[in-house]
């Protein structure tokens, strides 16, 4: 039995130089730099992506076709242009609930139609 004492002793010794090893400041540390990795990962990959439509757009510039200048033309256009978000902010108001359900329930049995109109031909 001495010896399993001695076991039992030597765990919990572990343990509480475990649990006084643990800083919760430092596990909220982890968790702000967790946010912070993230926000860095998305911000690179972003500008990977911007970076890379911008190279596309300048080779479309620089190799001159008609169909390079076409698209070039295009993303130039849909750069400059300007959005008027406040009519489908107003739309978005006043939509109305009982209008979706509607036209989703029409659309479901439009489908189930058709569906059941092609079991009825195969077989």
């Amino acid at each position: 039995m001495g010896n399993y004492n001695t076991q039992y002793q030597s765990y919990y010794n572990n343990l509480a130089k475990k649990q006084r090893g643990t800083n919760n400041f430092a596990s909220e540390g982890k968790t702000q730099s967790k946010m912070w990795d993230l926000y860095v990962k998305r911000l690179t990959r972003e500008l990977i992506g911007v970076l890379a439509l911008l190279i596309i757009v300048l080779v479309f510039k620089v190799v001159v076709t008609p169909k390079t200048q076409y698209v070039y033309n295009y993303s130039k256009e849909a750069i400059n242009k300007e959005y008027d978000y406040s009519t489908l902010i107003v739309k978005a108001k006043s939509l109305k609930f009982k209008d979706i359900e509607v036209i989703t329930t029409n659309i479901i049995e439009k489908f189930k139609n058709t569906i059941s109109e092609g079991n009825q031909i195969n077989n």
